[in-house]
């Protein structure tokens, strides 16, 4: 069930739309081509950063969770995302932000602490450590009410709400084309389509051939 903090939230979210891209080059290729709007749910917590978060929350909150503790970069959507939810449930939020402190905070970094979100910076080194925490109970001397939130939201409990996506999805189609950092979100719109859907995965990273094994994980 999920918690009334998160029902009151998600009320105040906008709708998701297909739209229909209508452009020559497209129609000439014989493509019915729609974009899914998720970038209209919310200026801060849209998209796949709501449908992540959202049963996550849901758990943390079921835990009694005071603090959540999470990763990212300097310009991180998701700490972002993370930090503005924090505020609005009630919860502390932490960030480990990759790289030294910045002379100069940045937009993204001024909304995180604007929020409340405390901000500790880390090493590439200690980063690439932190990855390899996967379990909310896994991060080295977390304490009681705390609960870890891996790089992205990067968790089982996110497919959960990603999978939501795709129930929304109201017409027919042959192909899902979605961009990917930590592939959460390709992994559960994987989980959710018919064996005869191809989903395209497009990574915003270089290097990223792990992510292959990530999305099996």
């Amino acid at each position: 069930m999920l918690n009334k903090q998160l029902i009151a939230l998600e009320q105040k979210l906008g709708r998701s739309i297909l739209n229909k891209i209508d452009e020559p080059f497209i129609q000439e290729q014989g493509v019915e081509l729609w974009i899914k709007r998720d970038d209209l749910l919310h200026p801060v917590i849209s998209g796949n950063k709501w449908r992540k978060l959202k049963y996550i929350l849901n758990h943390a909150l079921s835990l009694k969770t005071h603090k959540i503790i999470s990763m990212g970069g300097a310009y991180s959507n998701h700490l972002h995302a993370l930090a503005y939810t924090g505020q609005m449930l009630g919860i502390k939020t932490q960030g480990l932000i990759r790289g030294e402190q910045p002379e100069v905070v940045n937009p993204t970094l001024s909304d995180l602490f604007s929020w409340g979100m405390e901000g500790s910076f880390v090493s590439r080194s200690e980063y690439r450590q932190l990855r390899t925490y996967k379990a909310y109970d896994s991060l080295p001397d977390i304490q009681s009410g705390e609960y870890w939130l891996p790089e992205g939201g990067a968790m089982d409990l996110a497919l959960q709400g990603v999978a939501e996506l795709v129930d929304e999805l109201d017409l027919d189609y042959d192909v899902l084309c979605v961009p990917c950092g930590t592939a959460t979100t390709l992994a559960g719109i994987i989980s959710a389509v018919s064996e005869e859907t191809q989903v395209l995965g497009f990574s915003a990273l270089k290097g990223a051939g792990f992510l292959s094994a990530e999305v099996s994980q």
